[in-house]
C-alpha cells in the first residue's frame, strides 16, 4: 500500500464507519458518555472565557477600528475551537485510555476474525488501569517538550510565520501517535516501536492525525472522534504497520 496523505486521511473514515457494527457498538457507549460529560465541561469553561476574551479584544480596538470585529471574531473562534478541541482529547483520552484498548481489541477482533495476543475481559480492563495511564503519561512526556519548542519558535520573529503550519503538523504527529497507541500497545508494541513504525509511514500518519484534528474542531461531530480515532488506527495498523515488525 503507498505511503500518502490521503490514505491516512481515509482510515479515519474507515473507522467511523466500523462503529455500528454488530458486537462494536457496544463498546462506542462509555467513550461516547466519557466525551459527551468532558466536552459539556470544557465546552461551558471555554464557552464563558470566549465571551469575556473577545469583549476585551474588542475594547482595546480604536472605535474608527471597529470593522475589524467581523475579522477579529472568527480567527478568535476558529483559535478557541482549535483549544478546546485539543484539550478535551488529552483529557478525554486520560480518563478514557482503558475503554479505549478494549475498543482497539474488538475492531482488530472484528478485522481478523481472531482476538490479539491476550484476551481482555472485564477483570483485565480493571487491572490495566494503571498501565493505560501511565502510556498516556509517556505521551504528554514526548509531547511537552516539543509543545515548549514551538512555544519558543512562535515568539521569534521571521519564524514564526511558519508557526501556524508547525502546529498543525505537529498537532497531526500527536494525534496519530495518541490513537495508534492504543492497538499497538494491546499488541505489545512498546512506545519507542511504535514511533519508529509511523515514522516509516510519515505521510500517512501525518493524514491521519490531521483528519482527527480537524474533526475534533468541530462540535457536536467531536463526540465521536475518539472511537472513530481509536477503530480508525486499528484498521491502520491491521492493514499497514503489523506487516512491518
Amino acid at each position: 500500500m503507498k505511503n500518502d496523505f490521503s490514505e491516512g486521511f481515509s482510515y479515519f473514515f474507515k473507522g467511523l464507519m466500523l462503529l455500528n457494527k454488530p458486537g462494536i457498538r457496544v463498546f462506542v457507549i462509555i467513550p461516547l458518555l466519557i466525551n459527551i460529560l468532558i466536552f459539556s465541561s470544557v465546552f461551558g469553561v471555554a464557552g464563558y472565557y470566549f465571551t469575556e476574551g473577545l469583549d476585551y479584544l474588542l475594547s482595546k480596538l480604536p472605535e474608527w477600528l471597529s470593522f475589524l470585529y467581523w475579522v477579529i471574531m472568527p480567527l478568535f473562534t476558529s483559535v478557541v475551537l482549535f483549544i478546546v478541541g485539543y484539550t478535551f482529547n488529552i483529557v478525554a483520552n486520560i480518563i478514557g485510555a482503558p475503554f479505549n484498548g478494549f475498543l482497539a481489541e474488538k475492531i482488530e477482533e472484528h478485522l481478523r476474525g481472531s482476538r490479539p495476543p491476550e484476551k481482555m475481559g472485564i477483570p483485565e480492563l480493571i487491572a490495566v488501569i494503571p498501565h493505560s495511564i501511565k502510556r498516556e503519561l509517556d505521551k504528554l512526556a514526548y509531547y511537552l517538550p516539543r509543545l515548549l519548542l514551538l512555544i519558543l519558535f512562535t515568539l521569534i520573529p521571521g519564524i514564526n510565520i511558519f508557526s501556524p503550519f508547525m502546529w498543525f503538523v505537529m498537532g497531526a504527529w500527536m494525534l496519530a501517535i495518541q490513537y495508534s497507541d492504543f492497538p499497538m500497545d494491546n499488541n505489545k508494541i512498546s512506545f519507542a516501536e511504535m514511533k519508529r513504525l509511523l515514522k516509516q509511514e510519515r505521510l500517512n500518519s501525518i493524514g491521519f492525525g490531521a483528519t482527527v484534528a480537524i474533526a475534533l474542531s468541530i462540535p457536536i461531530i467531536n463526540f465521536l472522534v475518539m472511537p472513530a480515532a481509536v477503530a480508525g488506527a486499528t484498521v491502520m495498523w491491521v492493514e499497514k504497520h503489523q506487516n512491518q515488525i
